[in-house]
């Protein structure tokens, strides 16, 4: 039982960046726009299963440490890699910096409907803020890729 407490939080905080002491999500943002840029498959492909991960990690991470605690960096890792989607291969490690940038923005500011999304007090409230974060951010790029390219 200690092995799959230990595996949920290892997830949970993504590998630990949830005990950086400063900006923990930041860091696990950072994270998750390196994995994405240097993945050896098709990111779109990988797409459910860090959706699945950032599921089972909240999860993990709300009954090891309580509702949405900071420590647990696995739905930033969800939200960095839907707004990474977006960005246009032509910008280059750019698209990725906007993307990261972007996210932490809204993930940040939480507006609507980010803000209903925090308020839901389990794995899937926690792992949903942030995806509507990343794919608030997703927009933006995907306008931005309309004018630019």
């Amino acid at each position: 039982m200690k092995i799959l407490r230990f595996l949920g939080g290892a997830l949970a905080t993504t590998l630990g960046t949830g005990f950086f002491p400063w900006g923990p999500g930041t860091v696990g943002s950072i994270i998750a726009a390196v994995l994405f840029y240097y993945s050896p498959m098709n990111p779109y492909h990988l797409l459910p299963l860090v959706l699945l991960l950032g599921w089972i990690g909240c999860e993990a991470g709300r009954k090891i440490w309580g509702e949405d605690p900071s420590i647990v960096t696995i739905d930033e890792v969800a939200g960095t890699w839907i707004a990474c989607l977006a960005a246009s291969p032509a910008w280059g490690i750019w698209g990725i910096l906007a993307a990261l940038l972007l996210f932490r923005v809204f993930d940040i500011a939480k507006p609507w409907p980010v803000n209903k999304l925090d308020e839901m007090k389990n794995g899937i409230g926690i792992l949903l803020d942030d995806v509507a974060a990343g794919l608030m951010a997703a927009g933006v790029l995907i306008i931005a890729n309309l004018f630019f390219f």
